[in-house]
């Protein structure tokens, strides 16, 4: 290479470069942006904004993953995208539900949520039926409840799967709009991503994360998946 060609050359880059979608102008409480998904240098395939409604628990994280970049880099082997976009979702809500960290967790309790999690995830075709409205559009979007938490995802959008985590609210009837001024999310989604930076913004705002719907105990859904204890 021509070294005076080196200034033209395109450098990857870990600046998002797809439209990101958010809950629309009637949500009136807190937003961050709360995490991406990529490597370092390179456009990330999945970014993740936090929703937490005033004065209360409950909350929604809206993830926009670009459908070619998607598939590229969770189904090189061109496995079904709707199975990972599901398990997205699922895994999500397996991790928002979990208690505290001072709540022990029995060796190989995790595995089982997270294999639970890909099951259902493979079923995604079961999962119910609500509607959501993006960009003004109504549209159907297929959800699946645990442990307090629910995780949903559509495909109506032509380049981008949208998928929302929530907890505390009702998943149907939630309303996106691709997000026109990131500084609502105390963001500019201009300059690359950084992982530590992201971490350093939330920690500066309490509001800035999702509660565990249950924090000193373990939820139903997740006893089941407690190893069993022989009687003492």
């Amino acid at each position: 290479m021509d070294p005076d060609d080196s200034d033209t050359v395109e450098k990857p880059s870990s600046v998002v470069d797809f439209d990101v979608y958010g809950l629309d102008a009637s949500f009136e409480g807190a937003r961050w942006v709360d995490f991406f998904e990529g490597l370092p240098g390179r456009p990330p395939w999945a970014l993740w904004l936090g929703h937490r409604e005033p004065d209360s628990d409950s909350g929604v994280r809206v993830g926009t993953l670009p459908r070619q970049r998607y598939a590229a880099v969770m189904c090189p082997n061109g496995k079904d995208p709707l199975v990972e976009v599901a398990f997205s979702g699922a895994f999500g809500v397996i991790n928002l539900t979990l208690p505290s960290s001072t709540v022990p967790r029995p060796e190989g309790f995790i595995p089982s949520l997270v294999e639970h999690a890909e099951q259902q995830a493979r079923r995604y075709p079961d999962w119910p039926i609500v509607w959501w409205e993006i960009e003004g559009a109504e549209v159907r979007a297929r959800v699946w409840h645990f442990a307090g938490g629910w995780a949903a995802f559509s495909t109506a959008l032509d380049d981008a799967y949208l998928v929302a985590v929530g907890v505390g609210t009702d998943p149907a009837n939630l309303s996106f709009v691709p997000i026109e001024d990131t500084s609502v999310y105390d963001a500019d989604l201009t300059a690359p991503l950084d992982f530590a930076e992201l971490g350093r913004k939330k920690s500066v705002r309490p509001e800035a994360w999702l509660p565990p719907p249950r924090r000193d105990d373990f939820h139903p859904d997740q006893l089941a998946f407690l190893p069993d204890t022989e009687p003492s």
